[in-house]
């Protein structure tokens, strides 16, 4: 991973773990995502920023945007876990509760990737 992405992708995270802790400011999240989109312009198919963007837009409740990201990682070969898991919150809401499990089932004996994350779900507000 090239050092750009690499500190664009653990300064996101930063702002996403921020976001959580302090869970009444959205604003740490809008910075990820500026952050994030910034890195595409540079290499528009990079899968672990696409998964990251993924996440941070779930995390928004930008699902739909966000399902069109994460499909676009899946589409280009993601071989990382957290990109379906994102996939699967994307699409509740937007798919069939089938097409949404499909998504997840996708990715259920790929492994993690260290430098991505899971986008925030809660099974009992679904």
């Amino acid at each position: 991973m090239d050092d750009e992405v690499s500190a664009g992708v653990t300064l996101a995270r930063a702002l996403v773990n921020q976001a959580w802790s302090s869970p009444m400011s959205y604003e740490p999240l809008w910075k990820a995502r500026r952050l994030l989109e910034n890195l595409l312009k540079v290499e528009q198919d990079h899968l672990l920023v696409l998964t990251c963007l993924g996440a941070v837009l779930c995390d928004l409740h930008l699902r739909t945007e966000a399902q069109a990201v994460l499909e676009q990682a899946a589409r280009l070969g993601s071989t990382d876990r957290n990109t379906y898991f994102n996939l699967f919150v994307a699409m509740l809401g937007n798919a069939t509760q089938q097409e949404a499990r499909a998504a997840l089932e996708q990715g259920v004996h790929l492994e993690r990737d260290a430098s991505s994350w899971e986008a925030y779900f809660d099974p009992h507000a679904q």
